[in-house]
């Protein structure tokens, strides 16, 4: 019987460990250059969301140059205005925050006193340590919490800077999409233009129906949950209305951060209960009603990714970029699935990332 012979391809493995190597480079450079990928994601995800308004006043004969300033001087003027309508409420919450801190510090101290007791009455019971008192020294650190959510934008600084290039961005993007999408194109072979167009309008339509669907759910959100923290007189309820429904549209933790700043405020300035279950019930069920019912008919099934690929996704963008990046994390992992759906080799992987 002659001997199966099992043949080694080099090349393959070459293709292999080269297709490794450029993913790490991707990620490492993704990470240290954070601040300027993510303001180029988000000046290219709000270009096409501002697009249709352009191709809008090109119909009506202006020129695209005037027609891109027009909208992205719109964007921000919205901005601005929702910025204004919360301004006075921010600056008195920045100015009790120190009053705020002092009486959650207290609240702290009380626990652990409590702690403390149940700690001294428990060692009359159990045998006292043998250990010898060692003093301990603490070091103060910046809040881990802090650290999450500035992991993305590297220094304050740095990121200010940034951003204030996001408008020119965005301007500059819309003015020359024509060059840019016909150039873009032309990196690609004859036979995969086709191909490649596809893609890109793919994940412009996925992009834009996304933002703007999701930017609708939040503000109906926003409307249901603002009167009754009015209602039941929460400070900075105006504020903290908005923030909620804001915060609750992440997936899968967004209740949980919803409700924490609403709570924190409440905690401080109530001592009876029924204002924390009407907090919690208030953005428990208008969550439930924007998950069930909002997101469906607004959203639809643009991203269609399944429930493992998303928390997975969250999971490596929130690792990657803190905050900001559980943020990014559906649209940008939705955009590699557009990837997958149109490139004939990766088609299975977007399958898996697909709902059933």
């Amino acid at each position: 019987m002659p001997e199966a012979k099992f043949e080694f391809s080099p090349s393959a493995a070459a293709a292999t460990s080269l297709r490794i190597i450029a993913a790490a480079i991707v990620c490492a450079s993704i990470y240290y250059a954070s601040s300027i990928v993510i303001s180029l994601v988000c000046s290219i995800g709000i270009a096409f969301v501002l697009d249709p308004g352009v191709k809008l006043l090109e119909r009506l004969r202006l020129p695209r140059w005037l027609g891109a300033l027009l909208m992205v001087l719109l964007a921000l003027a919205f901005v601005y205005l929702m910025v204004y309508l919360v301004y006075d409420r921010t600056v008195a919450l920045m100015d009790d925050l120190p009053k705020l801190a002092a009486r959650v510090r207290q609240i702290i101290a009380h626990i652990q006193v409590t702690a403390s007791s149940l700690r001294q009455s428990t060692s009359t019971i159990l045998p006292p340590s043998t250990e010898a008192n060692i003093p301990s020294v603490r070091v103060e650190q910046e809040s881990p919490w802090m650290q999450f959510l500035l992991r993305g934008i590297g220094s304050l600084y740095a990121f200010t800077v940034t951003v204030m290039f996001v408008p020119f961005l965005i301007f500059f993007m819309l003015t020359s999409k024509n060059h840019i999408w016909t150039a873009t194109l032309n990196l690609f072979s004859l036979e995969k233009r086709q191909q490649a167009e596809d893609v890109l309008r793919g994940i412009a339509k996925m992009v834009r129906g996304y933002v703007l669907g999701n930017l609708l759910v939040a503000a109906i959100s926003a409307a249901l949950i603002t009167p009754v923290f009015a209602a039941i007189q929460l400070r900075y309820a105006l504020l903290m209305g908005p923030l909620a429904a804001f915060l609750s549209m992440i997936p899968y933790i967004g209740v949980a951060l919803g409700l924490l700043p609403p709570l924190l405020i409440a905690l401080v300035q109530y001592d009876h209960m029924e204002p924390f279950l009407t907090i919690s019930l208030t953005v428990v069920i208008v969550h439930f009603l924007a998950t069930n019912l909002l997101t469906p008919k607004l959203v639809g099934h643009r991203v269609k990714l399944n429930a493992l690929t998303v928390t997975v996704g969250m999971m490596f963008w929130g690792w990657l970029w803190g905050g900001i990046g559980l943020l990014l994390a559906v649209p940008l992992t939705a955009t590699l699935k557009a990837v997958c759906d149109n490139v004939r080799p990766l088609k299975p992987y977007g399958q898996w990332m697909g709902e059933t």
